[in-house]
């Protein structure tokens, strides 16, 4: 009996609230918010359904247990059976282009998977990113000390360009970002010398032109070409959804109309991509900035027990979900803002989608993992200084 309460204990010991439960309390915020739309005038053009609520709030729950015993996981464990786990999200992911599906806001885009018998559509991108973060944690615990030889860094951009390139040969830039961003936040924590840093700040520009010729879809590129006040030469108005979602954020000013408005600002997937959007129509500027708090509240808490890890292994991992989640909710923010072209990013354990917030909150899982398996008290007796030896 005392070793089962002994395990009980040992199992809610160092659990990591401080991460947890914002985390928690977004989505549960983002069921208010969807349950607000669903009442809408505008239920028929978002096509929201009761089914997404109801698939929000199954993520929600099934993701706070599954970060919960992931935590209890040593994530040393984890990444040490990657052979188990990366060829088989490969894999899940490669079936998108034999039996993907398309969704009617983005018919050109097969980027979803319907489950068989229970009929629930899961985007198999959101989980290759959790194992690419713990594929490349391996990775760069393998090479060590020798990470900046150029063989090694090679090798660790090769890594993270099959990924990059599957993404956007799928056609979802969005994502292809997201993973880049990761893959450099890892290898920046992971110890890359400022030489490499600075032969890459030198090659970004010269890649553009390239970007822009050969890797940017018509549709991406009147985007951009929109955002900068030019007209697309084809017809079509892609500034659209930026001026609605700049609309909703001007109309609901300081405190916002309210979660329940029967007629808020229309925006197309404001339910999805541009949450925020309605997040400022409906509490408006104050609670667009306890939302922005709260994300941040979260960052910084993974760069917390970034800094505190007490190897590689966890320190890239806790800067490859940071990088995954606060990156993002950066770059969704900014694009409702229209501070950046439309790319296609959700906003993190806000935006409807059930594999989304799943993955979300076992990106979450596996920083608390770090946290619960870091020796704080040999950690913080690293940085103080060491007493000086007598002299003889």
């Amino acid at each position: 009996m005392n070793g089962l309460k002994k395990a009980w204990k040992a199992f809610w010991d160092r659990i990591d609230w401080l991460l947890l439960l914002p985390c928690a309390g977004l989505t549960v915020f983002s069921l208010f918010l969807l349950t607000g739309l669903y009442r809408s005038v505008w239920i028929g053009s978002l096509r929201l359904t009761g089914r997404n609520i109801a698939t929000q709030g199954a993520a929600l729950a099934l993701g706070v247990a599954a970060a919960i015993i992931l935590a209890n996981i040593s994530y040393r464990a984890v990444v040490s059976k990657w052979k188990i786990y990366v060829p088989f999200f490969y894999l899940f992911f490669l079936s998108t282009f034999l039996f993907g599906v398309a969704t009617p806001a983005r018919p050109d885009a097969k980027r979803w998977l319907i489950i068989p018998g229970i009929d629930v559509s899961v985007q198999p991108s959101e989980f290759l990113k959790l194992a690419f973060i713990l594929s490349f944690a391996w990775h760069v615990y393998k090479t060590q000390d020798k990470l900046n030889h150029p063989l090694n860094i090679l090798l660790l951009c090769a890594h993270a360009f099959i990924p990059v390139a599957l993404v956007q040969v799928q056609g979802d830039s969005g994502t292809a970002l997201m993973f880049l961003f990761i893959f450099l936040s890892m290898i920046f924590v992971a110890g890359l010398k400022w030489i490499y840093i600075a032969v890459g700040a030198v090659a970004v520009p010269a890649m553009i032109p390239i970007a822009w010729n050969f890797i940017f879809s018509d549709t991406q590129k009147n985007r951009v070409l929109a955002m900068l006040g030019q007209t697309p030469t084809d017809g079509t108005d892609p500034t659209f959804q930026p001026r609605a979602a700049a609309q909703a954020v001007a109309n609901g000013g300081m405190t916002g109309n309210g979660i329940f408005n029967p007629s808020p600002t229309y925006v197309p997937e404001m339910h999805n991509d541009f949450i925020f959007a309605f997040v400022a129509d409906a509490v408006g500027f104050l609670g667009c900035a306890a939302v922005i708090l709260v994300i941040a509240m979260t960052g910084a808490k993974m760069l917390v027990n970034c800094g505190f890890a007490n190897d590689k292994q966890g320190q890239v991992i806790c800067a490859g979900v940071f990088a995954m989640i606060f990156g993002q909710s950066v770059l969704n923010i900014c694009m409702c803002l229209s501070l950046l072209p439309v790319i296609g990013n959700s906003l993190p354990f806000l935006s409807s989608g059930g594999s989304f917030v799943l993955a979300n909150f076992l990106g979450v899982g596996l920083v608390m993992s770090v946290y619960k398996h870091t020796k704080r008290k040999q950690k913080v007796e690293s940085f103080l200084p060491k007493p000086e030896q007598p002299v003889i």
